[in-house]
This record gives C-alpha cells, sequence and structure tokens, in this order.
C-alpha cells in the first residue's frame, strides 16, 4: 500500500475533533485544558509551572504519528477503526445512540482514508479497496440499524487484516 502523504490521516482527523471540540462548547486553548505538571525539585521544593510543564491531551498520539513510517501508520489505522467500532458497540449496548453513531463514523472515515491511500496500480490494492468498501458499507448498514452483530464482524475482518499487515511488516524487515 503505497501513501501519498501518510501524515494526512493524522492531521485530517486532529482537525475534525478540534472541530468537533468547538461545537460542543468547548472554547478553552489547549493551554488551558491541558494539564498542569508540577515538577519536584531535588531539595524538595516543588517548582511553579511554566509553558514548558504543559502537556498536550494527545502529544504522545502526534508524536507516535509523526515519527511512524508509512507501514506503521496503516498499522495504526487498523487499530484506530478496531477501537471505534468495539466502542459502537459499547454504546449501542448502552442505548447511547448518538456516541454509537459517532464512532462507527470514525471507523468508516478511517476505511475511507485506507481507500483513498491505496496505489491501484497493483492488483493487490484493488482487492484491498473491494474488502475495504464493503466493511464501509457495512458499517453504514449497521449504523442505521444499530446492529451490534454486523459491527463485530467487520472487527473480525479489520483484525484479519491488521494482523495480516502486522505479518507482512514482519517478513519486509527481515527480507
Amino acid at each position: 500500500m503505497a501513501m501519498n502523504n501518510p501524515y494526512a490521516a493524522y492531521q485530517k482527523f486532529a482537525k475534525n475533533s478540534q472541530i468537533k471540540k468547538e461545537i460542543k462548547g468547548n472554547d478553552k486553548s489547549e493551554n488551558q485544558a491541558a494539564p498542569i505538571i508540577n515538577t519536584v525539585l531535588p531539595n524538595g521544593v516543588q517548582s511553579r509551572p511554566s509553558s514548558t510543564n504543559v502537556v498536550k491531551p494527545n502529544q504522545y498520539l502526534e508524536s507516535a504519528v509523526m515519527t511512524a513510517t508509512p507501514e506503521e501508520l496503516t498499522l495504526m489505522l487498523y487499530d484506530g477503526a478496531i477501537k471505534f467500532m468495539n466502542q459502537a458497540i459499547i454504546f449501542i449496548q448502552m442505548k447511547q445512540v448518538e456516541k454509537a453513531h459517532n464512532a462507527v463514523v470514525r471507523a468508516q472515515d478511517i476505511f475511507t482514508e485506507l481507500m483513498s491511500t491505496l496505489n491501484m496500480e497493483y492488483p493487490i490494492a484493488q482487492n484491498l479497496y473491494s474488502i475495504y468498501d464493503f466493511i464501509f458499507n457495512s458499517l453504514l448498514q449497521a449504523n442505521t440499524k444499530k446492529d451490534p452483530n454486523i459491527i463485530r464482524e467487520m472487527i473480525s475482518l479489520a483484525r484479519e487484516l491488521r494482523d495480516t499487515w502486522a505479518k507482512a511488516m514482519k517478513s519486509a524487515k527481515k527480507g
């Protein structure tokens, strides 16, 4: 799978997350919402918080994404899709329809991103596109019906894809 811009997926989802926060009325700046880390100096005195002590909520994720290879990013996308589908099942069971919908849509967004990054010059890319499209449409149906069984089937399929991708990455490193 060739990726035109391996960091586009992260940037797109980070931007969408920020927009959603603003829509929900969260007008706090990044620094106001972030926890402050107080450090204790060797002499036992607690340091004053400074701008260098501010930890952004998604700083670890951003760092992981920005330093990942395209292959690792693909693995992260699979993991994210599986995570969101699992969340959707939980929200459906809890009768939290809006949260279930949002989780399914996020999983669909990931499969859309996976489809858009395929290099269609290779036959395997065409096969992967068909699988991603099937998952996307199945999630659409599951979201409409709020059917956790369809989502479970898609999780199983996504896990197979993820595990196969992870094995391919290991084989490529050895060879």
